[in-house]
């Protein structure tokens, strides 16, 4: 006879003490051993983190650009599936089961294979020693499953011009197993080592964030050894790098000093001035600000900030206080961080005043507003700028929704939206190959949740759940972020070097059962890049001679057509001085727009040598110049 620990339920809704009873009793009366409202708010939960993955479907498309934004569209539920059969199949065990080796590295009780035998069994809820809490594990493998499919897709958006879609899913499949599994078991697991050392991870901030955002910084890695040939050619290209950064903080910090000393000397003692380092040049094929579709990314966000409440909320594993206090935490975390990164870019960019914002020049001259427009074109658009900050605060706040205070929560926006901003520019120049900022706003943000935890953690607010108590009272808080401290390196360093060797893998693979020589052989690889034969197509167009980025792009000259029949002037007429203007789309825009009347788009600097109109016997157009 099998018999399970788990107490029974009285009249009054209150648990007795935990006692062994048959198996068999439990999946014949579930009601008189678990809690319906608390399988409810689960289940409700497992439905908001599914509902994550098409949000990040929005979010990847609409940063992306044309040439790729409907792969990144469809690779996260993809993702998601695939790692969804698999979670089933034996990541589950993989993660949560008990052991069969003395090192406790994986999972290995057959007959959670399949979720052939979980319905009923009880896991423990919550923190402390108290294990009257309990739900069935059914419900907990189907929430914890979410995850798993969510952190998959996060890596999908470093895929953009890198790699096809079926070379992907092997590597996700490879990298569950061997890279999120373990992880996972060492945050959650009643048994997993971070755990027992101490570390305060409440929803992800290292399984999820940390990891994820780390796994694309590996693959912006292995492109970049790939597109120099060489490790040499990599490590001094990057000390290069990171020596103009220091020349840059060195710069910065001389600039502050000579004010100060300035100031005390009333400008009577000579401070010579430094000098900076030379700028950084992106790569064409390096980053690319300029996203596809503002809307995709708007509408992702507010799905994504709707979901979190089940990732945040439902990682109490139970409708109590406790998943309130959670929820309401990463809500107002997301509104601060969403403000802050609004307010960040009108102080660092100005807020226009008028809608033509010259330098003193003629608001009737066409190229000062041209210039004026390249200037602040992309950075008006506040709300890019808002729902990246919100993000932010979405990740600061994970790992500690269910440990800090309410109160507390807006530092963990304001905090995690300066500190990703103050990332992603780092990130331009380190990481070129990771044009989505997935690691500036992922890694970065959990890493910063991760320490404020330490900071905030709050023992009323860990037991609003009724059962659950701080784990290791007796630490201090030097001692909480020296462990929160510890959790961060080993889930990074693990998940990058693990990643590192999984890509290396499947290109030995490659290698062994190709006709091409090690060099030639490329499974991602910046040098071919990937654009899709079929293409989204414009549906923002920006005005004037330049794009967002600065970059001018031709404009049409009309042919000479006949003459219009006479016939007076209607209200819809189109002049043809109008179509004589019209501008071309801008690198990076898409169409939606009707094919213009007199023929075919001629390609144009920046437009990644796709015509952004469908191809139509030319009738003479030349670009004017």
């Amino acid at each position: 006879m099998v018999t399970v620990t788990v107490a029974e339920l009285s009249a009054m809704a209150t648990a007795a003490p935990a006692s062994a009873v048959d198996y068999a009793d439990v999946l014949r009366h579930p009601e008189k051993y678990y809690q319906g409202f608390d399988l409810v708010w689960i289940m409700i939960s497992s439905a908001l983190v599914f509902i994550m993955i098409p949000s990040l479907s929005l979010i990847y498309s609409g940063l992306g650009n044309r040439s790729f934004a409907l792969t990144l569209f469809r690779l996260p539920l993809i993702t998601a599936a695939f790692v969804g059969l698999q979670w089933a199949l034996w990541g589950y065990l993989v993660t949560f089961t008990d052991s069969m080796l003395p090192s406790n590295w994986w999972g290995g009780e057959n007959r959670a294979g399949g979720l052939r035998d979980v319905a009923g069994r009880p896991v423990v809820v919550g923190d402390g020693p108290d294990e009257s809490a309990v739900i069935p594990e059914l419900v907990f493998a189907l929430y914890e499953g979410m995850f798993a499919a969510f952190t998959a897709a996060v890596v999908c958006g470093g895929t953009m011009h890198r790699t096809r879609p079926r070379r992907f899913i092997i590597f996700i499949s490879l990298w569950s197993l061997l890279v999120y599994d373990p992880v996972a078991r060492w945050t959650w697991s009643s048994k997993g080592w971070l755990r027992e050392l101490g570390s305060l991870d409440f929803a992800g901030g290292t399984p999820v964030h940390i990891v994820s955002g780390t796994t694309v910084a590996a693959f912006a890695v292995f492109c970049s050894i790939e597109s120099r040939g060489n490790l040499l050619d990599f490590l001094i290209d990057a000390g290069h790098k990171v020596w103009r950064r220091v020349q840059h903080l060195a710069y910065g910090v001389w600039s502050i000093l000579r004010i100060v000393i300035l100031l005390f000397t009333c400008g009577h003692l000579r401070v010579p001035e430094g000098e900076d380092a030379p700028n950084e040049e992106l790569s064409e094929q390096g980053v690319e600000s300029f996203p596809y579709n503002i809307n995709f990314v708007v509408l992702g966000t507010a799905f994504l900030w709707f979901g979190w409440a089940g990732f945040n909320g439902g990682s109490a594993l139970g409708g109590n206080l406790r998943a309130v206090s959670a929820w309401t935490a990463t809500h107002v975390s997301a509104c601060a961080g969403g403000v802050t990164g609004m307010l960040w870019i009108w102080l660092m960019k100005g807020v226009p005043e008028t809608d033509v914002e010259l330098e003193g020049g003629d608001p009737r001259d066409e190229a000062a507003r041209n210039r004026a427009m390249a200037r602040q074109a992309f950075d008006r658009i506040s709300v890019f700028f808002f729902c990246d900050g919100a993000i932010a605060g979405l990740v600061a706040i994970t790992p500690a929704a269910g440990y800090v205070p309410v109160w507390s929560a807006p530092v963990f926006g304001v905090v995690g939206a300066l500190c990703v901003n103050f990332l992603k520019k780092e990130a331009e120049i380190f990481l070129r190959h990771d044009p989505l900022q997935i690691f500036a706003v992922h890694a970065g943000g959990g890493v910063v949740g991760m320490v404020l935890t330490a900071l905030f953690v709050d023992s009323t607010t860990i037991g609003l759940d009724g059962h659950s108590t701080i784990p290791h009272p007796e630490f201090s808080t030097a001692q909480r972020v020296g462990y929160q401290l510890a959790d961060v390196s080993a889930g990074m360093g693990y998940t990058f070097f693990m990643t590192l060797g999984i890509l290396y893998l499947m290109k030995l693979v490659a290698f062994m059962f190709g006709k091409s020589s090690w060099s030639q052989t490329g499974v991602y690889s910046d040098s071919n890049r990937l654009e899709d034969n079929f293409q989204a197509v414009v549906q923002q167009q920006w005005r004037g001679d330049l794009d967002p980025e600065g970059r001018p792009f031709g404009r049409l000259v009309a042919p000479s057509l006949p003459p219009a029949p006479s016939r007076p002037l209607r209200e819809d007429d189109i002049h043809l001085e109008h179509l004589k203007n019209l501008p071309s789309p801008p690198r990076s825009a898409t169409s939606g727009a009707q094919v213009p009347p007199w023929g075919m788009m001629p390609e144009l600097p920046g437009s990644q040598g796709m015509p952004p109109w469908p191809s139509l016997p030319s009738q003479g157009l030349q670009p004017r110049t």
